[in-house]
């Protein structure tokens, strides 16, 4: 009896103890980051599905993130949800033939934020990841399209710091994220859509790892806060390539790109404007 009354004491302590610590955090109202941004840059294609040549031209893109702050792990945990189209034209090398390519990407992150030194953070965590894609090409009769879909768990890893430049405040942040296992889907070799829409027993959807897959998304980002917003310029590189069924795709992207940035919430007077930034 005395045990059992022990452990419930235990029990009891240390849910007040948990209660505790996440109150304190959640007395701070967490501010949510928001940023929009539209890019610019060169595209490179190769996808032996519709064509044994490498593609070259421009891409134009949009990218959409937030982040904030939870009060999960003593308020260390911050979600992240990143959003980006790109849509590219390129041309074989004598410029006799056209690919269309479009590309949409989700990303859910969980990530965990370190402090190690004054003015850097550090955040390490997953993320659950969804492209779906195509490449036209305008020149192939049969195969003229493929279609490009991948689901994902990534690893992701950011690094954020703040310093100053004539009493100016300069944010820098870098982010990386790799995809470590998923599925794909992929037509077997010299297999046709019409074929695909026939039916049959060939499997269009296969485990993807870096064995088949490298899947790499780099952004490199400068800040500069004015009174409610900032200028946001990020250069974005994606690396997509893919090795199935006697299949290569290869998707290389470098773009430039500029928006908006700010951090919002919805206050009401009950607030007494004590806010928890992702990015201090």
């Amino acid at each position: 009896m005395k045990t059992k009354a022990l452990f419930a004491e235990v029990f009891i302590f240390t849910l007040i103890s948990c209660f505790s610590v996440y109150s304190q955090e959640t007395d701070r109202i967490p501010l949510t980051y928001q940023s929009y941004i539209a890019g610019y840059g060169s595209a490179r294609v190769y996808d032996t599905y519709l064509s044994p040549l490498e593609y070259k031209g421009n891409n134009i893109g949009l990218l959409y993130e937030q982040m904030k702050m939870t009060g999960l792990m003593n308020g260390n945990i911050s979600t992240q949800h990143l959003f980006d189209i790109e849509v590219g034209r390129t041309y074989n090398p004598a410029g006799t033939a056209t690919d269309y390519t479009g590309i949409m990407e989700y990303d859910y992150g969980l990530h965990y934020r370190f402090n190690p030194v004054n003015k850097l953070q550090l955040f390490a965590g997953i993320q659950a990841d969804g492209l779906f894609g195509f490449i036209y090409n305008n020149r192939n009769g049969n195969n003229p399209i493929t279609g490009k879909i991948n689901l994902n768990l990534n690893l992701s890893g950011i690094a954020a710091y703040k310093f100053m430049i004539k009493k100016q405040t300069v944010k820098l942040r870098c982010q990386m994220n790799i995809a470590i296992a998923g599925c794909m889907y992929s037509p077997q070799f010299g297999q046709s859509y019409y074929e695909i829409g026939l039916g049959g027993d060939e499997t269009l959807l296969h485990f993807a790892s870096f064995h088949n897959q490298l899947m790499i998304k780099g952004l490199l980002s400068v800040e500069l806060p004015f009174d409610r917003y900032a200028l946001r310029l990020t250069y974005m590189n994606r690396f997509y390539e893919t090795r199935i069924n006697n299949l290569d795709t290869r998707m290389i992207s470098n773009s430039f790109y500029i928006g908006l940035s700010r951090n919002f919430y919805i206050v009401s007077r009950k607030h007494n404007n004590n806010y928890l930034n992702v990015f201090q």
